[in-house]
């Protein structure tokens, strides 16, 4: 109507077959094919100004593992009155942060979609949600931290210890034992090098064990050391830095590593264990 159409002219296309009613307000071209991107993108033009799809459909249209719904949820803002067949109204104020646009479709902002959808659905489904927001990068490692910082303040809202354990999974430490060290253990296998030892002495030329590396291989000098985690070493040692120079000097290279390096497409540790390795061949082939 903006552009000059009037109601008679929009009947007209409809009773035609030109155009095709999606929701109030909302119309497609005839042969469009029908995507649920499209259906959650009618209900918000025809919901109240500012509505945005949210929960697990804001999960989908954010490209993370999640079906669509067969219901639209949406967020509008609290005062708002507003009915619409098909949708799940919820009611909350959105701080700008808290807003994204994907393909077209404004949506929950990738962080409070977790959040909401942590009320929603069991831990398992939750820490896919997760991985996926890791793996695919929509959900930055400093945006990850930040929302477990806030969690770690949240009590008593459904889901949200759920969550800290599912951001834990990728952001905190690895733990000797835990899931994360035995899908290391395995990457690492699988890009064919052996499978690395846990707890492995570091011994100086006086044969004292002065570290021990979280994983790696004795005879080689490779160590890996867990991002956050300790080498249980002498507790005279000054700073980090003189104790990795101390065990430097005895030959071994050592590889930092957390539970991101997991994440698939992640070629740092991969290339840096290569090049540990060559440089081993090299030693001992001299």
């Amino acid at each position: 109507m903006a552009l000059g159409l009037t109601s008679k002219q929009i009947e007209v296309r409809l009773r035609t077959g030109q155009w095709e009613r999606l929701g109030r307000s909302a119309y497609r071209l005839a042969g469009a094919p029908p995507t649920p991107q499209q259906r959650m993108l009618a209900h918000c033009f025809g919901a109240a100004d500012g509505a945005v799809v949210s929960h697990l459909n804001a999960a989908m249209v954010a490209g993370l593992d999640s079906p669509a719904p067969p219901v639209t949820h949406l967020i509008v803002e609290r005062g708002r009155s507003d009915r619409t067949a098909g949708v799940v109204i919820h009611r909350a104020r959105l701080v700008p942060a808290e807003r994204a646009v994907f393909h077209g479709v404004p949506a929950t902002a990738v962080p409070r979609t977790l959040v909401d959808c942590a009320a929603l659905v069991g831990p398992r489904r939750l820490q896919r949600l997760v991985d996926s927001a890791l793996h695919r990068r929509v959900l930055p490692v400093g945006q990850a931290r930040v929302l477990r910082a806030d969690l770690a303040q949240a009590r008593g809202r459904r889901g949200v210890a759920a969550l800290r354990r599912a951001l834990d999974e990728w952001i905190g430490p690895i733990a000797p034992g835990s899931p994360p060290e035995i899908r290391l253990r395995r990457l690492v296998a699988s890009w064919g090098f052996p499978p690395p030892e846990r707890q492995v002495p570091i011994v100086d030329e006086f044969g004292e064990v002065i570290a021990r590396a979280d994983l790696g291989w004795a005879p080689e000098r490779i160590g890996i050391e867990y991002d956050s985690a300790e080498f249980h070493g002498p507790s005279q040692w000054a700073s980090e830095e003189a104790r990795h120079q101390a065990i430097e000097r005895l030959g071994w290279r050592l590889l930092r590593v957390d539970k991101l390096a997991l994440r698939p497409g992640e070629g740092a540790l991969r290339d840096g264990l290569g090049r540990a390795w060559q440089a081993s061949r090299r030693v001992h082939s001299t």
